[in-house]
């Protein structure tokens, strides 16, 4: 699952996916604050080795990604907007026209296209899940 794998501890990355995976098959987002709260990580503070739950998200999108074609984090939204953070534009294989770069990452800001994208997305996440019993 990438080099973050081995900075995260296992325990946090597989709650982090079975909370996911729970909103996923209900067909509904889950907030960042929700997963940090329920797995125990202080606001703000890294889950290790300066690492951050947005990591941990997309570490695990870039898992789903690759073996089932759908960017689950798609579904993990910041309270305030309902959309994932910019630095969901970074995850690999966006489509180039929305692609970010490291410095885009933290600006929470979304065009119009990159709204769609993620409806798309979300969408993509709620019919997959609906079809699988379990993710793994």
């Amino acid at each position: 699952m990438g080099t973050v794998a081995t900075e995260v501890p296992a325990s946090l990355r597989k709650d982090v996916v079975r909370l996911i995976w729970e909103s996923a098959k209900r067909g509904r987002t889950i907030t960042y604050g929700e997963i940090m709260r329920k797995c125990h990580v202080p606001r703000g503070q890294p889950v290790r080795n300066g690492k951050a739950i947005g990591d941990v998200v997309g570490l695990i999108s870039e898992w789903t990604r690759e073996r089932w074609g759908v960017y689950l984090s798609a579904i993990v939204v910041h309270k305030n907007t309902s959309y994932p953070g910019g630095g969901f534009f970074g995850l690999p294989k966006i489509p180039a026209k929305l692609a970010r770069d490291e410095a885009g990452w933290t600006d929470q800001r979304l065009t119009a296209d990159e709204k769609l994208f993620l409806r798309n997305c979300q969408r993509k996440v709620f019919a997959w899940a609906k079809r699988r019993k379990t993710i793994g």
